[in-house]
């Protein structure tokens, strides 16, 4: 099974910010990028560096995973675009408990059931609070 790299790409420090918050919950992380699009960046200069990380995991031997921010943004889209050159897998809607997952299991997963994992920890993370607790609930 191959080594993993992951990239994550969004808008703006979210993506920056979301690895540093699984890094003070986990640890310092290996082989992780977070690439960030600001107000007046060059979306063809982001193209170009997710397409020089994507080009040196594979010279390392290494599958790259994208994480995004949100699905048709530029993010997204230079992650797409650089897909259509190289063997990369995408996940979109990035969030704390997709990454948590993601760093934790990817050497214990191959690739395609990573992201399923990855993908189900984000969703499962989703939870509505501040409701009021039925009966049922409160006597279990």
């Amino acid at each position: 099974m191959k080594e993993k790299a992951i990239l994550i790409i969004t808008h703006g420090n979210f993506g920056k910010e979301l690895l540093k918050s699984a890094e003070l919950i986990m640890g310092d992380q290996k082989d992780v990028v977070a690439l960030g699009l600001n107000l007046g960046d060059d979306v063809e200069s982001l193209r170009m560096d997710v397409e020089k990380i994507v080009k040196d995991n594979q010279k390392a031997n290494k599958e790259t995973i994208i994480l995004v921010d949100l699905f048709g943004g530029s993010p997204s889209n230079s992650a797409l675009s650089v897909s259509k050159q190289y063997d990369v897998k995408i996940l979109t809607g990035v969030n704390l408990p997709m990454l948590i997952e993601m760093l934790s299991s990817r050497d214990n997963y191959d690739t395609e059931d990573l992201i399923e994992i990855s993908y189900k920890s984000s969703v499962d993370g989703i939870k509505k609070l501040g409701y009021k607790i039925s009966k049922k609930e409160e006597n279990n």
